[in-house]
């Protein structure tokens, strides 16, 4: 560069310097200002985020883990089995037979819950007949049979004359019939 050209940009910098000072002075100033008003929000923004992450992002997270459990454990299982079946290790009678194995038991499964309801459904119905039946004949209604037998105090004396004047009676009553 010619000396005329390092002239002029010694010349500019002289003049530029001094308001790059202040530029940078006000920038540390502004900062300053901006993070004195902007740092309590900030603080208060953060906490808020934070809290409202504890009540609602971490029991969803913790939710949706626990129904992903059973699915990814399946998914392993699978994955197992398809490799295993890919290598070689387990024949197709194999799989077949643990197929089949799964669909009995997922039969027996609805047997056993078909009858649990029926039998609950059976002596529900029973117990509500039971209630019904004593409702519309309770035994306080009921009239008491005649006594058939003698009493204790009687003697059986007593008992064959009222049997002795109770056969003239009918006697009488036949011949007049007659």
């Amino acid at each position: 560069m010619s000396h005329n050209g390092k002239s002029g940009v010694r010349h500019a910098t002289d003049m530029v310097t001094p308001y790059a000072v202040t530029a940078k002075d006000n920038a540390v100033r502004y900062a300053h200002r901006a993070g004195t008003y902007l740092a309590p929000r900030a603080r208060r923004a953060a906490a808020e985020a934070r809290a409202r992450y504890a009540e609602q992002v971490v029991p969803r997270v913790a939710l949706a883990k626990a129904a992903a459990g059973p699915a990814k454990d399946q998914a392993a299982a699978r994955s197992a089995a398809a490799l295993a079946a890919l290598r070689g290790d387990i024949s197709p009678g194999e799989i077949a037979r643990a197929v089949r194995k799964r669909e009995r038991r997922m039969r027996a499964g609805r047997a056993v819950r078909r009858v649990g309801l029926l039998t609950l459904v059976a002596g529900g119905t029973f117990a509500v007949w039971r209630w019904w039946s004593s409702q519309t004949n309770p035994d306080w209604l009921m009239e008491p049979s005649p006594a058939t037998e003698i009493a204790p105090g009687e003697s059986a004396a007593s008992a064959d004359r009222e049997d002795s004047r109770a056969v003239p009676e009918q006697e009488s009553e036949q011949s007049t019939a007659g």
